[in-house]
This record gives structure tokens, C-alpha cells and sequence, in this order.
């Protein structure tokens, strides 16, 4: 006897990727196309390892455009098994609302909808299909093996929708090829991980995504660089000598051409340099319908950071490509230390705490200003025309900082029992204290303007020297 049978996972139909119609409709395209490849081979039966939706709740197009795929392989008469994937609905939802849009599919007539059971599909095989359950699948996959113990004598699937060892990094996954394997399954057919994947010693295979939801899922590129096909698993299978044996064949179809380049520049590269050979890059690499990233890194001078803004390039604004990601992923060029070890925040911390006794919150402060103006300045010197706005930062610094009076200073350090006094005494010496403060106030602006004019070819520190002699206070 001999058997084929199809299996795929993920078609996450319904799902408006970047907010781009072309890529809502990629999906139902993905998914249409691996029906008709599987239709051409004529299998006995397909089995979908869920995220058959993209949402719990697909809109009203979505249901028409998956309707007429599974039309297809209804009059092929080709079963089309499916468990519960966790973009088709959690445990939680489905008894909520008593029950998922795979039982509405289930109810029309197509699709056999598994529910953490095993089921018979012929007098040689069985299906245990299990939902996603995250770290708990384990124990769901042990519940359901003892109400339903395995006949080793028939061609055993699992169907999983979660993931095993070896295809993320984290270790809470603990379940393995070996002991799934070991339970007495003949293939296990997995979803949820977007890319292919197998371990074809236990007979474990993952066919990836028909489309790719996120940047992770793209497989190996191609030689020009791009990912352009997805694909499903055929599976032969044969019942000789007494054992079951299985032939696994991956069929590949075409889906939109997705890329990602990545090119770095060395420290202290110019500006401009950037600039242009960010642009020729680009320009290189456009496809036209492509879904592109770009990954831009380096090292500059302290700064200049902001300068750099490689999206309103003359390649990208003429791309052809539907889509393009473009990540500035740059670095400041440390500066060399002091010959006693200190940086520059470090001697600027040092400046402020001896010299100025600041306490630390206001070192903090001046920390945190001075390496925002350098910034700013940075930011407004790639152009000459924005030079009045940097000489109106230093106006307002100045502006401000000649505002606080002397008398301003000594009314905060008044102690507070000066407060308690009866309110007609403290009336009278408010009224005495605003005709000595007007009288201080013409003094200091008459001082302050004399200062001025002694000092025009400075460079407008007076203002900041004020600032400082606040903070020692």
C-alpha cells in the first residue's frame, strides 16, 4: 500500500501587513497557490497545522477569499484537517464564545477541525491533533495519548501547533524530537515556527509560513540576496516487511521577493559620504513589488548622529520596491579619555563638585543639558542658514539667567519662622521690603548694563557665570 498525504501550516489569512493592500491579498495568494500545487498531486488527505486566520475574528472578505480556497479541495474530495493555531483563537476564547471560526468552516463542510483529540482516518492511519497550549503542550499531548493510547501497528501523525528544541533558543520549549518520536508517532507535523525546519532522524518537520508575517520568518536568500519562495511538505508513505516507511519531499511555490542588505561604514566617514554611498546602495538593491530592509551602521564623531537621514534619499523616494524598512543604527566614536583616566562627563562631574560644590542632582543637570547642546549644535551646524536659531539658544540662556536677582535668591534661604509673624507685621515689612527690592533691582539693571558694555566682545558668558554662582547656592 501507498499513501501521500500534504501538510502545511500558517497561512495567516486576513492578516494587513504594513497597512498595504498588495500584502493582504499576498497571503490569500500564498495560500492559493500551495492548494493547487497540493491539488495537482492528488493526496489522500492535507493536514494544516494551524493559524489558518491572522485573527480570531476574520472580516467578511476574508471569509469569502478562504471559502473559495477550500472550495477547491472540497470537489477535489481531498480532506483538509486543521487544529487550532493561536492567531485562530485561544482555549480561553473558543469556550467563551463556544467555539472558533474552524467550527463554522467545520459546519459548511470544509474542513475537519481536530480538538486535542485523535481521530481515524482510515483503518491505517490516525491524526492526534493538538491546539497550541505554549509551555503546557507537554502535558496536553500526555492527557490526550491516555484517553486515546496509540495502536503501534498504523501510521501514527501528531500534529502540534508550538514549538520543540532546537528551533528557539529558549529552553522552557523542553519537549524533543526524541521523546515525541519515542511515544510511538511515525511523523510529527509541526507549526507555529515561520521558517522550514526538520529533524528528519525523528521525523519531525515544520514547512514555515506560506507567507512571512514578520522580518525573522525570511529564509535564505537567494544569490541576488532576496527570499522569493515558500513551500509545504509532500509525504509518501509505504507499509513493507512489517514497518512503515516514509519518503519527505518540501514543493516550493513563488511569493513576493523580500530582502535585507546591511552595509556599515568606517569610523569618521563623512557626512556626505554616507549620504551618497547609502543612496548608490539602495539604488543597487531596488526590485521592483520587493519588500526591502536596509541596515545602516557605523561609528561617527560625537554630534553628528542626527545629521543623518537616509529615508528622504533620491533611491528610496524612487524605489519601485511596495515596501521599504530602513534602519540608522549609529554609534558615537568615544572620545579618548584625560591623561588621569577621567571622560569628558567625568571631568565635567569633577569641574562642578570641587570647584562649584554642586550637589550631585545638579551635576546630573548640567550634565544632562551640556550633552543635549551638543547635540543641538551638532544637529543645527549642517547648515548655515539655522545659525540664528543656535545664536538664539544662547539669547535665552542669557535672557534667563539675568532675571534671577540677588533678592530673589535671598527671599528662598528665608527661614520659614520668619513665616509665623502676625499678618500685620509681616503686611508692614512686605510693603518695606518691595521699595528696598525696586530700589536693589535699579541698581543691579544699571550694574548689569555697564557690564554689558565692558564685556561686548565676549562670548556671552556672563549669563552662564550667573547660572553658576546660583548653583554653589
Amino acid at each position: 500500500m501507498e499513501v501521500k498525504f500534504c501538510h502545511t501550516a500558517d497561512w495567516h489569512l486576513d492578516y494587513f501587513q504594513y497597512q498595504k493592500k498588495e500584502r493582504w491579498q499576498d497571503f490569500f495568494i500564498a495560500a492559493n497557490d500551495c492548494v493547487n500545487l497540493i491539488i495537482k498531486e492528488k493526496p489522500l488527505f492535507v493536514i494544516h497545522c494551524g493559524d489558518l486566520f491572522h485573527n480570531f475574528k476574520p472580516n467578511p472578505g476574508a471569509l469569502c477569499q478562504t471559502v473559495k480556497i477550500l472550495s477547491k479541495l472540497k470537489k477535489e474530495k481531498i480532506p483538509f484537517y486543521v487544529i487550532r493555531g493561536n492567531h485562530d483563537a485561544s482555549k480561553a476564547q473558543s469556550q467563551r464564545f463556544g467555539g472558533t471560526i474552524l467550527n463554522l468552516l467545520e459546519d459548511l463542510g470544509y474542513l475537519i477541525y481536530i480538538k486535542d483529540e485523535t481521530i481515524v482516518v482510515n483503518e491505517d492511519i490516525t491524526i492526534t491533533g493538538i491546539g497550541e497550549y505554549g509551555k503546557s503542550t507537554g502535558l496536553i499531548v500526555e492527557e490526550v495519548l491516555r484517553n486515546n493510547p496509540l495502536n503501534k501497528n498504523k501510521f501514527n501523525i501528531l500534529a502540534l501547533h508550538g514549538y520543540v528544541q532546537g528551533q528557539v533558543s529558549d529552553n522552557v520549549y523542553d519537549m524533543t524530537g526524541y521523546e515525541l518520536a519515542s511515544i510511538g508517532f511515525n511523523y510529527i507535523a509541526l507549526g507555529h515556527y515561520h521558517k522550514p525546519w526538520s529533524d528528519k532522524e525523528n521525523n519531525l518537520y515544520c514547512p514555515g509560513s506560506t507567507e512571512q508575517t514578520s522580518l525573522n520568518d525570511w529564509g535564505k536568500p537567494e544569490q541576488d540576496g532576496y527570499f522569493k519562495k515558500s513551500g509545504y511538505y509532500s509525504i509518501n508513505i509505504n507499509f513493507e516487511n512489517d514497518e512503515w516507511l516514509s519518503k519527505v519531499e518540501r514543493k516550493e511555490f513563488a511569493v513576493r521577493p523580500k530582502g535585507r542588505f546591511k552595509l556599515e561604514f568606517q569610523d569618521n566617514t563623512p557626512i556626505d559620504e554616507i549620504h551618497s554611498k547609502a543612496d548608490a546602495f539602495m539604488k543597487k538593491y531596488d526590485k521592483k513589488g520587493a519588500i526591502i530592509r536596509y541596515d545602516f551602521s557605523g561609528r561617527i564623531a560625537l554630534g553628528k548622529k542626527n545629521l543623518i537621514n537616509l529615508t528622504d534619499l533620491p533611491s528610496n523616494k524612487k524605489s519601485e520596491a511596495l515596501y521599504t524598512i530602513i534602519t540608522q543604527n549609529f554609534s558615537h566614536k568615544e572620545l579618548p579619555s584625560a591623561e588621569h583616566g577621567l571622560t569628558s562627563d567625568g571631568a565635567l562631574t569633577e569641574i562642578l563638585e570641587t570647584s562649584y560644590r554642586f550637589k550631585k542632582k545638579s551635576v546630573n543637570n548640567w550634565i544632562e543639558l551640556a550633552n543635549e547642546t551638543v547635540k543641538i549644535l551638532g544637529q543645527k551646524s549642517i547648515s548655515s542658514e539655522k545659525a540664528d536659531e543656535v545664536q538664539l539658544i544662547y539669547d535665552l540662556i542669557g535672557e534667563v539667567s539675568s532675571k534671577i536677582t540677588v533678592n530673589e535668591i535671598k527671599q528662598k534661604e528665608t527661614p520659614k519662622s520668619e513665616k509665623t509673624k502676625s499678618s500685620k507685621k509681616a503686611n508692614l515689612k512686605q510693603t518695606k521690603e518691595i521699595h528696598e527690592d525696586q530700589t536693589k533691582k535699579e541698581r543691579v539693571e544699571n550694574k548689569e548694563s555697564k557690564t554689558e558694555l565692558s564685556t561686548k566682545k565676549s562670548t556671552k558668558q556672563s549669563g552662564l557665570s550667573q547660572f553658576i554662582s546660583e548653583g554653589e547656592k
